[in-house]
């Protein structure tokens, strides 16, 4: 038999093993060619449209790169690991480490070349689908053409180049490190050789578990105790969260499923022997692959839920900015406004506010903390119930509003006294608080405002630091407004109107919810991918396992139970750990934004756990056949 008959046969044979591999590849492709045409499409680049469009699709682009190539070699490296001893065989049959590394480029060139045509052709459509759904986020109106970019195609073969070197590269030093004996045991290595818990296990399974929780732990203080540090606190929280996942796999799982057997005296059942004897006895190979799978799932979860919570808190931005359709803060800019709204017939509403800041002696409603973070105002704004015609608000009653504006920086309790200096000083007793913002961050400061009732606030205005005015307008009929604004750009240029600041943030937010979304399929089909890949690995080195199991008796059925739960753990493990991850990650996110609400957080988990979920069954599906055919 020739090399070049060699060769193609063992092309063949592997292309089974390689079909995620390559669906992947094409997918990949797909993604970085379609973003990369982005940049280049005259439609959307032109001096008529949003220039940050282009600025999304080359940060996608560059991320896409990484995130690419980084799989590629990964899923390269399980691929030249689960074909050690095919590589042997061939040495010991005559064929040199060059002769192997020519096969294997020309099995890279092959499907490189297969995929990169496949993939360039649908990125074409791909692309237009991308800028339709880009322009229908952005609520642009334009035609979509079809078109074919040759720098685009330049770039997507730079990609496909680098990554066929790195794999070769990679492939070369894989081989060149290995003997033809270490290649023929590698699969048979198993690293559980003793059913003894060691006391190292224990001691690195429990600082496992103790670095994720103080990780956590650290992530819902991040502005409270450790504000002080915030420059080095999201690093450390890294470092806690995954080298506390790498022990978390290595050690606690391994000494978690030691005590399982040992208790069980001996006495497995099939599912045992299928299901937890083959996790044990490649657990520290398992851990790094888990910990790198969780990550990257943490990772692509988190940034979803920061596009996610971002939409969630466009109103209360856009109202920081302007309450209304138009704001103005000077009296004289305010009545020209009305005059000639009225002139023009434009029909308004107007909602006129006033605000004093007033020194705060004592506090019991805001919390303090050891760091610089939380909030403890010394002055704060106070505004008349007047404006609110609340029935709560008497006496010495209030209510504080506008804690969005301050974020996760104005932790308060439920209720409590706030102590203000005035002729006498007056003590308030806060009995309710929101996150709704009536005021915007240029008379606010950026801050919570007390509702107190208009004797007091008469009281009170006597001894203020600071008296703030906004002027409101919303117009009755939202045909309007373009005149509207055009009146208002005349008696303040700098004006922005609450519709301009929400074009504005919705196109901001548009393009991070495109990227991310886009980002988040790529970084979803790495990690499902790679762990498929792992699973059908896993799978094929325990054949002759399950053939002697076939041999004693049991059947394809018996096993199937063992061979599910190992799908389960396999998938399941690293998803939780990567949704705790994020959850966490997130949740510090909204509170820095001054989110109110998880929903965003709790559908983007659901979503990414229904589509790795589909990745686990697909696994479960060719495994079960795996085993059938060969036993």
């Amino acid at each position: 038999m020739s090399f070049n008959q060699i060769v193609l046969k063992n092309l063949r044979q592997n292309l089974r093993h390689y079909a995620m591999y390559i669906f992947s590849l094409i997918v990949s492709i797909v993604l970085y060619f379609s973003f990369v045409t982005l940049k280049y499409t005259d439609s959307i680049n032109n001096a008529n449209s949003i220039g940050i469009i282009k600025k999304g699709s080359v940060v996608g682009s560059y991320f896409l790169f990484v995130i690419i190539i980084v799989f590629l070699m990964y899923a390269n490296q399980l691929f030249v690991k689960r074909r050690t001893r095919e590589f042997a065989l061939y040495q010991l049959i005559g064929l040199t480490r060059s002769n192997i590394l020519r096969m294997i480029l020309i099995e890279q060139i092959a499907m490189f070349l297969v995929t990169s045509v496949i993939g360039i052709i649908v990125g074409v459509f791909g692309s237009k689908i991308l800028l339709m759904i880009v322009l229908k986020i952005l609520d642009i109106s334009t035609s979509v053409s079809l078109t074919f970019q040759f720098p685009a195609v330049t770039q997507t073969v730079l990609l496909v180049i680098v990554a066929m070197c790195l794999i070769m590269i990679q492939s070369f030093i894989f081989l060149r490190k290995r003997s033809i004996l270490s290649m023929m045991n590698d699969s048979s290595k198993s690293e559980a050789t003793k059913n003894n818990i060691s006391i190292a296990e224990v001691i690195s399974g429990i600082l496992g578990i103790a670095m994720i929780i103080f990780g956590y732990y650290m992530s819902t203080e991040m502005f409270g105790k450790f504000a002080s540090g915030m420059m080095f606190t999201p690093f450390i929280i890294l470092f806690l969260t995954v080298v506390g996942a790498y022990l978390f796999f290595r050690s606690s799982v391994s000494v978690i499923f030691k005590t399982i057997k040992n208790a069980k005296h001996g006495k497995v059942s099939i599912t045992d022997v299928v299901f937890t004897s083959s996790i044990m006895h490649r657990m520290k190979k398992n851990a790094l692959s888990l910990t790198i799978i969780a990550t990257i799932s943490a990772v692509t979860v988190t940034v979803l839920c920061f596009g996610a919570i971002s939409k969630a808190t466009i109103d209360d931005n856009v109202k920081l900015s302007s309450p209304q359709d138009f704001n103005f803060t000077e009296q004289k800019q305010a009545e020209a406004f009305e005059n000639k709204l009225d002139k023009a017939h434009i029909g308004y509403d107007e909602q006129y506010k006033e605000l004093e800041r007033v020194k705060v002696m004592k506090d019991s409603f805001f919390k303090e903390s050891g760091g610089t973070g939380n909030m403890m105002p010394t002055e704060m704004f106070i505004t008349s119930n007047q404006y609110f015609k609340d029935k709560d608000i008497t006496g010495n009653k209030a209510k504080i509003t506008n804690l969005a504006a301050a974020g996760g920086f104005a932790q308060h309790n439920d209720q409590g006294i706030i102590k203000l200096k005035s002729k006498p000083d007056q003590s308030i007793k806060v009995i309710d608080s929101n996150e709704d913002v009536h005021f915007s961050s240029e008379v606010s400061y950026a801050g919570p405002v007390l509702i107190v009732s208009e004797d007091k606030y008469n009281q009170l205005k006597q001894s203020a630091v600071e008296t703030k005015h906004q002027y409101g307008y919303n117009l009755e009929k939202q045909s309007d407004w373009k005149a509207a604004n055009k009146i208002a750009k005349s008696i303040n240029p700098d004006i922005q109107s609450q519709k301009t600041q929400r074009q504005d943030m919705n196109d901001s937010v548009g393009i991070l919810l495109f990227v991310t979304a886009f980002l988040g399929l790529a970084f979803l089909v790495a990690a499902g991918c790679i762990i498929y890949i792992k699973q059908m690995d896993e799978t094929e080195d325990e054949i002759p396992n399950f053939r002697i199991l076939r041999k004693i008796g049991y059947t394809h059925q018996d096993m199937l139970k063992g061979l599910g739960l190992k799908v389960i753990f396999n998938f399941g493990l690293p998803l939780i750990v990567s949704l705790l991850h994020a959850y966490f990650a997130a949740k510090a996110f909204m509170f820095l934004m001054g989110g109110s609400t998880m929903t965003p957080i709790y559908i983007v988990m659901i979503a990414y756990s229904i589509v790795y979920g589909i990745f686990a069954v697909m696994a479960f599906v060719h495994s079960s056949r795996i085993v059938r055919h060969s036993i």
